[in-house]
């Protein structure tokens, strides 16, 4: 089975950047997730180099050479916005292309993990000892100085497409 690709969006030194790629990559402690499988009697092999370019634990610490290997999966937020132009006439909820939309907000200013998706990990649970995880919405509910409305790729001046979406949905 292929892992499946979400949207992140991360935050560091206050700049905020889109990455699309596998979910198991935004895990940040996989350690924790691995002990989890083991203290529910699965058999799993340890760690090595090759997982996640040899970062079990992802944290400030390492921040840098992450970003610098994760080049390769970062995604513009006008391409984001374009793409999501192309397909919103014919959406008829967020459901449509759900896929566009970031799983999760990881924010190493101030060591925060917000998750929100349907199902998969509960990439919340799975953080650096000292951060805080969290389920919550936080392309809706992320105050303007952590996540600004001008980074989110949805919005466009008094437009916000993630909204209309949304309403098209609930008319269903």
């Amino acid at each position: 089975m292929l892992d499946e690709l979400i949207i992140a969006v991360v935050r560091y030194k206050g700049q905020i950047r889109w990455f699309r790629c596998e979910r198991e990559l935004w895990i940040l402690d996989l350690n924790k997730l691995r002990k989890t499988f083991i203290d529910n009697g699965y058999n799993v092999p340890k760690l090595d180099e090759m997982d996640r370019f040899g970062i079990h634990t992802l944290s400030t610490e390492n921040i840098e050479f992450f970003l610098e290997k994760m080049r390769v999966y970062e995604i513009a937020r006008d391409e984001l916005s374009y793409l999501l132009a192309n397909r919103y006439p014919t959406a008829k909820s967020w459901w449509d292309v759900g896929e566009l939309f970031p799983t999760v907000f990881v924010n190493f200013d101030n060591k925060t993990l917000g998750a929100f998706y349907y199902e998969g990990t509960k990439m919340e649970l799975y953080i650096p000892d000292g951060w805080k995880g969290e389920f919550v919405d936080f392309a809706n509910e992320y105050s303007e100085d952590i996540f600004p409305s001008s980074e989110k790729f949805w919005i466009k001046g008094d437009s916000d497409l993630l909204k209309l979406l949304n309403e098209r949905g609930a008319k269903k």
